[in-house]
């Protein structure tokens, strides 16, 4: 019997997003107990939600799934099973967003628990609605997290959050909420159609769908990134993270190190940004070790950040090796142009 549902799935792709927020609200701030308490509490919250709506949605999956032979953890569980994981999780998220959100948070979170009722049980079911499901994945995957952070941060003093970081931080949340459900549905065009799934790719069609993320979406996620570090009144070391992260973009575009799967399993032309490293691996890093500086106690951050998401920032070391190996073999074919 399985307690987590899917949890790579989920541990690795939301859990780095709220680790990042919650230090960039409260960086420069002295390590108090309402801090630690503050980050403990989001990330208690965020894994509930998370098992919590994984288990509904793998729970009426089942049929899907069987048509494309994927393995579904319902399938592999009792039905009994699957529910008290989900009720435990539903009463395991409530209880952290109460104790550290408040009032606010017990509201909020109990709203958030009512997307993924209403996105995977019939008859509402709309992630079969198209555009409907893609916003309301949008929301509890990403603008509840960001929300909450907000209402955590305010709700035990250690900040107050004013509309100058608020509208930046919920856009980027929105926009990075609105491309990764998009990129999900672009990678599993050809499952959802066998499934019986209509989604949105296959009413635009999926290169004009690609063209919209790319150049409608993610521009508006990576500015709205931007004006949110610069509300925040950024550290100089999480700065020169974000200028290193952007020539290391540029590079890994220019020499097309390696082919982007974000969209299609068989692979297209690096996209700069679509891989989030900059969000799940170097930010939350960079503010660990920024904080730090400003408080010894935080010292531990970095270090446990590193043991929680080892694969993820093995796979951006993968990722640089690779890059680094691409430009020693542009440059030696440079040097040898110039010599002939």
């Amino acid at each position: 019997m399985r307690i987590f549902i899917r949890p790579r799935a989920w541990w690795y792709n939301k859990m780095p997003l709220a680790v990042l927020l919650l230090l960039l609200l409260i960086d420069g701030k002295p390590c108090t107990w309402n801090a630690i308490t503050a980050l403990v509490g989001l990330l208690g919250t965020v894994c509930g939600i998370a098992n919590y709506a994984y288990a509904l949605n793998e729970l009426f999956d089942i049929d899907e799934d069987s048509k494309i032979g994927r393995i579904n953890a319902a399938a592999q569980n009792s039905g009994r099973w699957m529910w008290m994981v989900i009720v435990c999780s539903a009463l395991f998220a409530l209880g952290f967003a109460a104790s550290v959100g408040g009032a606010a948070g017990f509201w909020l979170t109990l709203v958030e628990l009512s997307l993924p009722l209403a996105y995977s049980v019939p008859p509402l079911r709309i992630k079969e609605r198209e555009w409907a499901g893609v916003f309301a994945d949008a929301y509890a995957a990403h603008v509840y997290s960001a929300v909450l952070t907000f209402v955590i941060v305010w709700h035990l003093g250690l900040r107050e959050p004013t509309l100058r970081i608020v509208i930046p931080v919920l856009l980027w949340a929105a926009a990075t909420g609105v491309r990764g459900i998009l990129s999900h549905q672009l990678q599993s065009e050809d499952n959802d159609r066998r499934a019986g799934l209509t989604t949105v790719v296959h009413r635009l069609g999926h290169a004009r769908l690609v063209d919209f993320v790319v150049y409608a979406i993610l521009p508006i996620e990576i500015l709205s990134f931007c004006a949110a570090l610069l509300a925040s009144d950024g550290s100089p070391l999480l700065m020169c993270v974000v200028i290193v992260f952007l020539l290391y973009e540029w590079l890994k575009f220019r020499l097309d190190a390696f082919p982007v799967i974000v969209f299609t399993k068989l692979g297209q032309a690096y996209v700069p940004f679509v891989d989030e490293g900059l969000y799940k691996v170097w930010g939350p890093l960079a503010l660990a070790i920024d904080a730090s500086i400003s408080d010894l106690r935080y010292l531990p951050l970095a270090p446990l950040f590193w043991v929680l998401f080892r694969s993820r920032i093995d796979q951006e070391r993968r990722q640089i090796a690779t890059t680094i190996g691409c430009l020693r073999q542009h440059l030696r074919g440079l040097a040898l142009k110039h010599l002939n």
